[in-house]
């Protein structure tokens, strides 16, 4: 017994339709996202981080260099990612950005690091440091 539904278009029709609808929605979304990249009016904001790597009686090595851009002189952000406390099926960042002081880049002694010297805050090793716009 074969029944024709008159409602129900076969799978294929459904596959064909739905290419048809799909292929012009992928085509603007890459364009809309090549065009928004293209525009410059997005630019991140920070130009140079790293990483306090040690820390002795004030004088501090940081992981940012000549090949980053540093130069004597400089005053770099330094910033501490603090976890927080919430349940475990809570959405949301696990983390925040804590602002802890500034560093002044003293030395550059290698293409990737430098030494720097405490201005302000209590800074300390793996804290970040970072030159903003």
């Amino acid at each position: 017994m074969n029944r024709s539904y008159a409602f129900a278009p076969p799978a294929a029709t459904l596959r064909q339709r739905a290419g048809r609808v799909l292929a012009p929605v992928a085509l603007l979304l890459a364009l809309a996202t090549s065009a928004y990249a293209q525009d410059g009016s997005f630019r991140h904001e920070v130009l140079m981080r790293g990483q306090i790597l040690e820390a002795d009686a004030g004088a501090l090595v940081v992981c940012v260099g000549e090949a980053d851009g540093a130069q004597v002189g400089q005053v770099l952000d330094v910033v501490r990612h603090k976890r927080i406390a919430r349940g475990p099926k809570a959405a949301g960042p696990r983390f925040r950005r804590e602002p802890v002081g500034q560093v002044r880049i003293t030395e550059l002694f290698d293409t990737h690091y430098a030494q720097a010297q405490v201005v302000t805050g209590k800074p300390k090793v793996n804290d970040t440091v970072e030159l903003i716009r």
